[in-house]
């Protein structure tokens, strides 16, 4: 995509969800730079399996010593060459590199700002180190969603980085937006907090109002055991349920006294559970897949990420693509949406350490940063 061709954006930003906001913008054509220290680079670099890939494919690479005045002020004079700058450092951490915000909008009244946090700028947790499992386990989300009997080390799902960057990225835009009716760019204040609590919000809603921050078990929706594995069933409502029931050969089972109505299954739960599993365990799960969806009950088999995500469907939707790396071939994902016919992929390869360094700073007259 070419929506923002000409939107030249300084990243700053390390680890993940920062990255992944500036990610987002370089998929919708933006000139990202991405600012990294000497000798190690980003700290995503050396993780496996392409986890820096994943979200820096396409952007150029400089490297900067920020710590030296001479690197502080090449980066400024990267900053008036920009329409965004974005950083994820702790709060005051910009300052101290001499980034001061109120004096770059002064000198730059046109620059858009984002800093991403994770409890944001200011306030009494401001200060608070954060990383995605801190977040989660302080805002209650991990809470809403994983049990006190699970083993301490199984940390969850890991959505709230990515989804941080997101939010920024969503503000960005927006910033950019207002800036073609006032002229004038933002400074955008994103925290992990915040962006936890927009990921949750119907939990959020339910727990201020007295209900519980969790959808709780219920016997007729699970991830139930067929013969080879388990399959997802969505069959609370009564017509899905008695589908579900003819589907696997128990019309009958609603009439045991156990599982005549919602009362009794909860009470019954496990043992409900039991007997769907026991019919399920005569055919595979995707066998049974395509009969639930023929008959329009949500349901589906418990796939590895790789099943679907080299499955023919998701082939023709195009959101995942391979580009070049130093470790090699690497397929990444793309926009989260098809606009028209745009391409929705990564428009380069992986950036290696200060790969554009040399030509971004000859365009200032600054070859050696």
């Amino acid at each position: 995509m070419d929506v923002l061709e000409g939107i030249r954006v300084i990243d700053l930003t390390h680890a993940l969800a920062g990255p992944m906001c500036t990610h987002q913008l370089a998929l919708l054509g933006a000139d990202v730079i991405k600012i990294e220290p000497p000798g190690t680079g980003d700290d995503f670099r050396p993780r496996p399996h392409g986890r820096f890939a994943a979200v820096n494919a396409g952007k150029k690479s400089v490297v900067l010593d920020l710590k030296s005045p001479d690197g502080r002020d090449t980066l400024r004079k990267l900053i008036a060459t920009a329409d965004v700058v974005v950083e994820n450092f702790r709060p005051g951490g910009a300052a101290a590199l001499g980034l001061d915000w109120a004096e770059l909008h002064r000198d730059f009244p046109r620059l858009i700002s984002c800093s991403i946090s994770g409890y944001g700028q200011d306030g009494p947790m401001a200060s608070m180190p954060a990383i995605e499992w801190s977040v989660q386990a302080t805002s209650g989300l991990a809470n809403s969603y994983m049990s006190t009997r699970d083993e301490p080390m199984e940390l969850g799902i890991g959505m709230l980085d990515p989804f941080t960057g997101y939010v920024a990225f969503s503000g960005i835009l927006t910033a950019l937006l207002k800036r073609q009716k006032t002229s004038r760019g933002e400074r955008l204040d994103v925290a992990m907090l915040d962006a936890a609590y927009v990921l949750a919000a119907g939990s959020v809603t339910a727990a201020l109002m007295g209900g519980s921050d969790s959808p709780g078990e219920r016997p007729t929706m699970a991830r139930y055991m067929a013969r080879d594995r388990r399959i997802f069933i969505a069959a609370l409502h009564p017509g899905w349920l008695a589908k579900l029931l003819t589907i696997i050969g128990a019309p009958g089972l609603l009439k045991d006294p156990r599982f005549v109505n919602d009362a009794a299954r909860s009470k019954h739960a496990h043992e409900f559970v039991a007997a769907i599993e026991e019919r399920l365990s005569l055919r595979d799960a995707d066998e049974w897949e395509a009969l639930l969806v023929e008959a329009g009950i949500p349901a589906g088999v418990m796939r590895a990420i790789q099943e679907t995500a080299s499955s023919e469907h998701m082939t023709g939707r195009r959101l995942i693509s391979t580009v070049t790396s130093e470790a090699g071939p690497v397929q990444v994902v793309g926009s989260g949406f098809i606009l028209g016919s745009d391409p929705r992929t990564a428009s380069g390869p992986v950036p290696r350490l200060g790969e554009h360094t040399e030509y971004i700073l000859g365009t200032l007259g600054n070859p050696t940063g």
